[in-house]
Order: C-alpha cells, then structure tokens, then sequence
C-alpha cells in the first residue's frame, strides 16, 4: 500500500474515532438525567 493511501486510511480511522468519542462523551454528559429521576440539572 502506498504511503499516501496508507496516510489517508489513517486519517479517516482517526475521524471516525474521534467522533464516536464525542458521541459517546455526549451520551454521557445527557444520560445522567435519565438515570436518575430526581436529578434536576
């Protein structure tokens, strides 16, 4: 594989890491709420 090809690929894993982590910092920064009921933030 060429080192560009290779440079690319490495890339887009990356974003596609990066933004599953946002997701799921999100999921966890919402979710408390539906956890616990009494909690109003």
């Amino acid at each position: 594989m060429p080192a560009d090809a290779l440079l690319v690929t490495i890339v887009v894993v990356a974003i596609f890491v990066a933004f599953a982590a946002v997701l799921a910092w999100a999921d966890r920064q919402t979710g408390a709420g539906r956890l616990d009921p009494d909690s109003k933030r």
